[in-house]
């Protein structure tokens, strides 16, 4: 059984846009769950926006590993509607998978953007960040204040 230090090193991902292609995009409509894959752009062309998933840090306990921290699992998005862009950064909870409450909700622009989930979980082997998707939604603007989590 690998130690929480140990463990966490090994699956420690941070990985820069620098080399991420983002088109050609998907589209999606709002208030719709969508799947982003890290490197790629989806698009509501109804909205004239997109967003890219441009950088990963990993760092939620692996599955069947005793941690000291749950860790989390952090997205960087670039969310552009028009001429106007920004960039997002979203968390999900470590031990904590595929439910609602484990991921994190910011307001960009007009748009109310949730991050519901990052997969695959990690385990003890390090992961290849290309395999990551995030499970998302885009809403209208809420009242949840930026900073602030669902």
């Amino acid at each position: 059984m690998l130690t929480s230090i140990t463990a966490l090193s090994l699956i420690g991902i941070s990985c820069n846009s620098t080399t991420t292609k983002t088109l050609p995009y998907d589209s999606t409509s709002m208030n719709k769950t969508f799947d982003l894959r890290y490197g790629t752009t989806i698009g509501i062309p109804s909205e004239n926006l997109a967003i890219s998933f441009e950088k990963l840090t990993e760092s939620r306990c692996p599955k069947d590993v005793n941690c000291i921290q749950a860790g989390k699992g952090v997205v960087t998005l670039k969310v552009t509607v028009g001429n106007q862009s920004e960039d997002l950064v979203l968390s999900v909870k470590g031990l904590c998978e595929d439910e609602p409450r484990c991921g994190e909700a910011k307001n960009v622009l007009q748009y109310n953007i949730t991050l519901m989930s990052l997969t695959p979980y990690p385990d003890a082997v390090l992961m290849d960040e290309k395999q990551y998707v995030a499970k998302m939604i885009v809403t209208e603007k809420s009242k949840v204040s930026v900073g602030e989590t669902r």
